[in-house]
């Protein structure tokens, strides 16, 4: 995983790391109205299905753990159309940081199965870049 990128939706850090089959996935912070979420996005080149602003039940599983249902919407960014979700959940970064492998699922079919590289040094790196931020703009 790539470390923090700057700003993104108010000032929100987030990582992001490619595949080599064209999967992206990325996980960061999302601010609106003093509202502070995690989302987790997904998507890959080859998906041409998905239509920018539609809805898709889809599952998340982190190695064996029990799977996160998750209502996930789709929004265009560049090329690449992602399937994201929004939690306020502490408990899925902690299973995003320790765990080894991320399935996602969409009506039973699994649609990614990935290895998490250096994920819980990456989310390290993450919210030390959001506590920097919010420093920074609490100060001006």
């Amino acid at each position: 995983m790539d470390g923090p990128h700057g700003p993104f939706y108010g000032n929100a850090c987030y990582v992001t790391t490619s595949y080599e089959d064209g999967t992206v996935l990325r996980l960061g912070f999302e601010f609106s109205d003093n509202d502070r979420l995690l989302y987790f996005s997904l998507g890959c080149t080859k998906w041409k299905s998905l239509e920018d602003g539609k809805e898709y039940p889809i599952r998340i599983q982190f190695d064996t753990e029990t799977p996160w249902d998750a209502k996930a919407s789709a929004i265009e960014v560049g090329p690449l159309t992602l399937l994201k979700v929004n939690t306020r959940d502490a408990d899925f970064v902690s299973e995003f940081r320790k765990k080894l492998r991320l399935r996602a699922f969409y009506a039973e079919k699994q649609i990614v199965s990935l290895r998490l590289r250096a994920s819980s040094k990456a989310i390290d790196e993450m919210l030390a870049c959001q506590q920097a931020t919010d420093k920074l703009a609490n100060t001006q």
